[in-house]
């Protein structure tokens, strides 16, 4: 859960980070599918994950669905920056390329929509 001094969108719960790796074994891209929430709490959990990732295919591009994330504050938000620059610092580019409704309003309002590559919003199922 995020602290008051937080912003955030959604309402925080008990749905903890899910991410699976897609595609690691194929050519071309590494997908990484987020779920739940990504919050500070969960967030060495997201970096852990990429940091691996760009040890075990280096050079390679890694793509973010956050189609069905359901809470991001910013502890998140500093979570997927410090991915960026990891992935970056090894020769990956990282971007997502799905966002649903609470990852897209915050990575709009925070002005990092194309930063991360302009990710296409997933339909709102508020």
């Amino acid at each position: 859960m995020s602290s008051g001094d937080e912003p955030s969108l959604g309402v925080s719960g008990s749905h903890a980070l899910d991410l699976r790796v897609v595609g690691a074994g194929q050519a071309g891209p590494v997908g990484l599918v987020l779920s739940g929430e990504l919050d500070r709490e969960e967030a060495d959990k997201l970096l852990e994950c990429v940091t691996g990732l760009v040890r075990e295919h280096p050079g390679r591009a890694i793509e973010v669905d956050a189609g069905t994330l359901l809470f991001l504050d910013s502890g998140g938000v500093r979570a997927l920056l410090t991915c960026l620059e990891l992935a970056e610092a090894a020769g990956c580019r990282l971007s997502i390329v799905a966002a649903g409704p609470v990852t897209y309003q915050v990575l709009r309002i925070t002005g990092l929509l194309e930063t991360f590559g302009s990710p296409v919003a997933a339909p709102d199922e508020l």
